[in-house]
């Protein structure tokens, strides 16, 4: 399991490369190439609204492209995976993990929300199976699955199942975690 510290760590600042070669056209675009600390090779480029953006190319076809900011103007990363599922991990301003999404080919979903305490809560969209919500903290865990067929099943911690049914209330409705 890759930690929150291991993401955050692998985000590429262009600052932070070295050995950096660049080429510029006629019409002033450059492109930057190097490797980084994991050997994979790295082009820094800007995007068409002059957002810098450096795609990681790795050993095993995964590609990453490390965009300075989103649309929110926050950091982001996108994993693409050769077997096409993509990750999409979300930062705040202190380039810190908030939120990542899993999007498989099978069209199965996976959102998790990262807090600064080490909780983490999900929320699982299964093409099969329905929806599990999850929490995972110090203090203990809970999911609760919401089965297709609108019946659900529900374990762990009372209180942090009570929670997963606040934060997920317009999918719990009248669900009341006991």
């Amino acid at each position: 399991m890759v930690t929150i510290q291991a993401i955050e760590s692998r985000f590429i600042f262009k600052e932070k490369l070295e050995n950096k070669s660049f080429i510029t056209d006629s019409e002033g675009k450059s492109l930057g190439f190097t490797k980084n600390a994991l050997g994979n090779q790295v082009v820094l480029t800007k995007d068409l609204e002059g957002i810098e953006v450096a795609i990681e190319h790795c050993a095993d076809g995964t590609k990453i492209f490390h965009m300075e900011k989103d649309s929110k103007g926050l950091p982001a990363m996108h994993e693409f995976q050769p077997d096409g599922t993509e990750v999409i991990y979300l930062f705040d301003n202190e380039k810190k993990l908030e939120k990542s999404v899993t999007l498989k080919i099978n069209g199965d979903k996976l959102t998790q929300w990262y807090s600064a305490s080490a909780e983490t809560i999900s929320q699982e969209q299964r093409q099969t199976g329905g929806i599990i919500f999850k929490m995972d903290a110090h203090s203990g865990e809970a999911f609760i699955w919401l089965h297709n067929d609108g019946s659900i099943d529900a374990h762990g911690s009372q209180k942090h199942i009570d929670h997963l049914v606040k934060v997920f209330s317009k999918f719990l409705d009248g669900f009341t975690g006991e």
